[in-house]
Parts: structure tokens; C-alpha cells; sequence
């Protein structure tokens, strides 16, 4: 079976590096994700997605989710306002109501739940919460998707991973987005975000929890340029190429990783830049294919580029 394409358009209206891809290769996409509305302490929602980008996926076959968040204005993902959601039922009820006021307004498909950062004591409760939201969006006829970070074991006390038990969520929503990407990130040694063969772990580990025709594989459509010493930078393909043209730098191929590299020096800094390339992505695909899951999950449209959507278009089936 050809592979389910859910992209994540990463802003609320059509003024967005994302919107002109949308509407030239939208065809090759089965599902848009409307990144993101947040969940306000008050139990309010913030942020309105805009009607043309909804109604021109519409036109164009495309389900459309609306992600929502436990973002803090400041970029931060509040596990305050978690700790409240999975304990304060009138709360919980609330923002539920809420968020399904939007969806039915903007007659929206379904609702992806990006609430990251819960306690890992409070495993058992936020699982409760996936459930019982997910049964209430299904009875008022709306899909639910959720994003989960990458795991290769189950971790109960990991800070980041450890809220999220993957079969109870698994068997509660409609759709799982595995979020493989970010094996190596800013702070980290230098690598690539998502090497193939963590992936295939990731995979697995997803496939022994969650039925396969649930689960989405993250494709990052990013690096990171890392100075020596330093923190390194989100970087993407089109950015990557510019600047190993910049400096001269050979591109290379780590062949252990599945993955493209490069070094270049600027004022007197070394640094290494890996990124996603076609090539990575074509494996990825073929993995995806391979491992026989739902489809795969684009993070993110701005990032995009039209080699990518072609490579995606002759990849997926």
C-alpha cells in the first residue's frame, strides 16, 4: 500500500514558506497539520487557524488537523498546565469543550495533540486524559492524532519520554506520529538528526506497542550546523547546500548513519553541518515502506523544497 503523507504546515494562515508548496504539490499529501494553537491557563484556547488554507486543502481532498499545545508564549511546553489537565476533571472538560468549538467552526477534520512534558509520575493520569479526549472527539466525530517521542525501550522515569505509554495511548487514538528525529539536536555531539538505523529501532520498538496501520514515521526536513564548541543551529537543505557551495566544502556520506555531511571553517571556527538530503530521504521512505506503517509525517512544510516533493511523490507508493 502506498505510504500516508501527513504534513505539518507550520503556521495558522497563508502567509507562511509553506503555503506555495501546499498549493503545488498538495496533491501528494493526505493529511495537514495546522501547527499550533495553544491551551491558555484559563482552560482558553490562543490562536485561530485561517479559513483559506482549510478550505483550499479541503478543495484538494486533505484532512485537516488542528495542533494543539501545551506551549508557553515563551516557546516552552508548560508542565504546570499539564499537572492541572490530568488532575482538575472540570478543567479537563473545558479545554476540551473548547478546542471542539474551533474544530466544529472551522469544520476541521481532527485534532493533533502535541502536550509534551507531563510528569512521568503522572503517567497513568495523562494516559487517562489521551483516552477519555479521544473517546469525546470520536463521539463528536473528529480524528485524533498524537505526537510521541522516539523510543527504543520503554522509559517510566525518563523527563522527556517517560509520560508517554505507547500502548494505552496506541490503543486510544486514531493515528500515532512518531517524532524520529532530534537523535542528535543543539546541544549534542554532531550527527544526524535521524539515522537510519535508530529509526529502524524507533520502528520497532512502535510496531511492538501500537497496531502498524496507526503509527506515522517522522521525517525531519532538517539539520543542525555545529560550531566546535558551541551549540549548534537548526539548519535546512536548501541553506546547507548554499553554504558547502560558500566555503567549498565537499559533501559526504556517512555511510554508518545513513546521512550527509559536511565541514567548512568561518573566522576561524570549524564546524560540522549534517542534514537531510533526497538520498536519506529515499531510505527513509523505503523504510517506512519496509516496515509496513501507515505512512510518514513531514516536519515541517516551511522547510520544504521541490526536489523533496517530487522525490516524496515517486518514493511513496
Amino acid at each position: 500500500m502506498p505510504l500516508n503523507v501527513f504534513a505539518f504546515y507550520n503556521g495558522l494562515t497563508d502567509q507562511t514558506k509553506g503555503y506555495p508548496y501546499l498549493k503545488q504539490y498538495g496533491h501528494t499529501i493526505q493529511q495537514l497539520a495546522m501547527f499550533e494553537v495553544s491551551i491558555q491557563n484559563d482552560g482558553s484556547i490562543q490562536g485561530r487557524p485561517g479559513r483559506k488554507v482549510i478550505d483550499e486543502a479541503h478543495a484538494m481532498g486533505i484532512k485537516v488537523f488542528l495542533v494543539i499545545s501545551n506551549l508557553t508564549r515563551q516557546g516552552k511546553f508548560s508542565s504546570t498546565l499539564m499537572a492541572r489537565l490530568v488532575r482538575d476533571q472540570d478543567f479537563s472538560n473545558l479545554v476540551w469543550r473548547n478546542i471542539r468549538d474551533i474544530l466544529v467552526e472551522y469544520r476541521l477534520d481532527g485534532v493533533n495533540l502535541d502536550l509534551e512534558k507531563t510528569a512521568p509520575a503522572d503517567r497513568a493520569l495523562f494516559s487517562q486524559l489521551i483516552q477519555n479526549w479521544s473517546l469525546m472527539f470520536r463521539q463528536a466525530n473528529f480524528l485524533v492524532s498524537i505526537d510521541v517521542p522516539a523510543k527504543t525501550a520503554d522509559e517510566p522515569q525518563d523527563p522527556w519520554k517517560g509520560s508517554f505509554d505507547f500502548k494505552t495511548i496506541g490503543r486510544a487514538v486514531d493515528e500515532v506520529i512518531i517524532m524520529t528525529y532530534e537523535e542528535h539536536w543543539a546541544d549534542s555531539e554532531p550527527g544526524s538528526v535521524a539515522s537510519l538505523p535508530w529509526v529502524a529501532q524507533v520502528l520497532d520498538y512502535a510496531i511492538a506497542n501500537i497496531p502498524r496501520e496507526r503509527i506515522f514515521m517522522g521525517i525531519p526536513l532538517y539539520g543542525y550546523d555545529w560550531p566546535v564548541g558551541g551549540k549548534g543551529k537548526v539548519i535546512g537543505y536548501q541553506r546547507a547546500n548554499e553554504l558547502a557551495r560558500r566555503y567549498g566544502a565537499p559533501l559526504q556520506w556517512d555511510a554508518k548513519q545513513r546521512s550527509t555531511y559536511f565541514h567548512y571553517e568561518t573566522r576561524g571556527v570549524r564546524h560540522t553541518v549534517y542534514f537531510e538530503d533526497l538520498r536519506s530521504l529515499r531510505e527513509k521512505l523505503q523504510l517506512a515502506k519496509q516496515k509496513g506503517i501507515r505512512g510518514v509525517a513531514i516536519w515541517e512544510m516551511n522547510l520544504s523544497y521541490p526536489r523533496f516533493w517530487e522525490v516524496l511523490q515517486a518514493n511513496k507508493a
